[in-house]
């Protein structure tokens, strides 16, 4: 008997553990609720919320095949250990996981007790990440192989063994401090529709529309949450995307674009899977303490609840606030504001934000904070500037004016630097500064230059003989690579700082 252990892959197409472990015999499918995961600073209630809508939908189908899922709530631990006793459990599957800490601890005990217990885990690859890697010189093609594989079949049935224990509501982490469900977010239910309309019709305009936040919403994937946890497998979409781009031909270019970003999830999550302390630990060491003497808690909690003055960055907020997602260059400006305008440390930034993301994923959202804050040292200190962002993707507020209502009546020329107004005119559109609307909590130019100038001293502080290997070593370990043939398409991701459409 076989114990498949599901964790970030809720599904039954393309899943290795499942297909192979029906084709030996019995299969006990398991669903570990993890109650001290729910309670880490990187996870929140709308997360679970995502996952438990998911949980059901696999019990649904592991039902119609003759076997239910097993849903425990306990350490992992525990779980198997109690279940290895009750049952003859031959041996355990699942995927691999490239995970927070917290999993990657919970991991290496479970590896323990299976050690133990002289029971063999056998953990299969789920995307383009490849354990034990040291460098990056050959990554790009054997991603390429694995990428281009053959998709494993669901089984067709399975035995059945026990009845689920689930309870009637699965689960629901007690926080002491949380963010409130989404109240427009996606669900796990819509994934069908979601992929047939991207397929169908709005991959037309992903091109155009993927950097701005009134059209994103419509024109992007949507496909992020499904990816994190596994609803959808991440090599079957891409393989679906090449066979689009070839059969129809009108949505060709915005599928290709689609495509390119998409391309770049494994090289982002290759990143924590080769070094789990990008989580915690700036990638170049000579960023270490930059910022964490300089943390100002009201500029966070302004800029954590859309209060910040700047109409494009709050609306980018309380819209993140309200549905759990946000398009990549929104994200990005986000976590630059706060890094660079603001001086604020990182970690919390990636921390609250992580809480924010229904589709959180971790292996790209530490690489991708990190990026855009400046600490990797082979990336470029993009600063965006949040009054031109608003001109440039908003310019007639749309979008600024859905989620700062209180800045809906004020007109185009005012909007996008509301503090200029006289006070006169402020009276007459309802929206004094200070007492309506925020006054911006710091003065752009100047904070802008001092950020370049903290960020100079930093670096002219250390050894330039020192900095130079390390940032060597996060080349080699890290970086892309060209082909051995010809350049990737995109093999400039780092440089440029592409997303990937996971955020998309």
């Amino acid at each position: 008997m076989s114990l498949v252990w599901f964790k970030r892959d809720l599904r039954l197409d393309d899943h290795g553990p499942l297909a192979d472990a029906a084709r030996q015999g019995a299969v006990l499918p398991l669903y570990i609720i993890e109650p001290d995961y729910w309670q880490q600073p990187d996870t929140s209630v709308r997360q679970w919320l995502f996952v438990e809508q998911s949980l059901q939908l696999l019990d649904q189908q592991l039902t119609a095949l003759g076997q239910p899922l097993l849903v425990i709530k306990g350490p992992a631990t525990q779980v198997i250990r109690q279940l290895c006793q009750e049952f003859p459990i031959a041996q355990v599957l699942s995927h691999e996981e490239t995970g927070n800490l917290w999993t990657f601890q919970r991991d290496l005990a479970v590896k323990q007790l299976l050690k133990d217990l002289a029971i063999p885990w056998r953990q299969y690859r789920q995307h383009a990440v490849f354990r034990t890697l040291t460098n990056r010189d050959l990554w790009t093609e054997q991603a390429d192989l694995y990428l281009s594989g053959t998709l494993y079949r669901r089984p067709d049935a399975l035995p059945f063994l026990c009845h689920s224990r689930q309870p009637q509501q699965l689960f629901l982490p007690q926080r002491a401090l949380d963010l409130p469900p989404c109240s427009a977010g996606q669900t796990a239910f819509a994934l069908p529709d979601t992929v047939q309309s991207f397929f169908s019709h709005r991959a037309k305009d992903y091109s155009r529309h993927i950097s701005l936040p009134d059209k994103a919403r419509h024109s992007s994937s949507r496909l992020s949450p499904y990816l994190a946890y596994g609803q959808l497998s991440l090599r079957a979409l891409q393989q679906q995307t090449l066979r689009s781009i070839k059969q129809q031909p009108a949505l060709s270019f915005g599928l290709s674009s689609f495509y390119s970003r998409l391309r770049w999830h494994c090289h982002f999550m290759q990143k924590l899977e080769s070094d789990p302390l990008i989580e915690t630990e700036a990638l170049h060491p000579g960023y270490a303490r930059l910022r964490k003497q300089d943390f100002n808690s009201d500029w966070f909690w302004a800029w954590s609840h859309g209060h910040t003055g700047y109409p494009l960055i709050d609306a980018c907020m309380r819209s993140l606030l309200a549905t759990g997602w946000l398009h990549f260059r929104a994200r990005a400006m986000l976590v630059a504001f706060a890094c660079y305008h603001l001086w604020l440390d990182w970690r919390p930034v990636a921390l609250h934000l992580a809480q924010c993301f229904v589709d959180y994923e971790p292996g790209i959202h530490y690489p991708q904070i990190q990026m855009q804050a400046g600490t990797t040292g082979i990336n470029p200190n993009r600063m965006y500037n949040p009054v031109l962002q608003s001109q440039q993707k908003d310019p007639q507020g749309h979008f600024i004016r859905r989620w700062c209502p209180e800045l809906r009546l004020v007109p185009d020329n005012w909007l996008h630097q509301p503090w200029l107004m006289p006070l006169a005119l402020q009276q007459q559109y309802a929206c004094v500064l200070g007492r309506d609307y925020p006054m911006p909590v710091v003065e752009l130019q100047q904070a802008m230059r001092l950020a370049k100038q903290r960020l100079t001293e930093c670096k002219q502080q250390q050894d330039p003989l020192w900095w130079r290997e390390q940032k060597r070593q996060v080349v080699q370990r890290h970086a892309s690579r060209k082909r051995s043939s010809k350049r990737s398409k995109a093999s400039t991701a780092d440089k440029a700082q592409l997303s990937l459409d996971l955020n998309e």
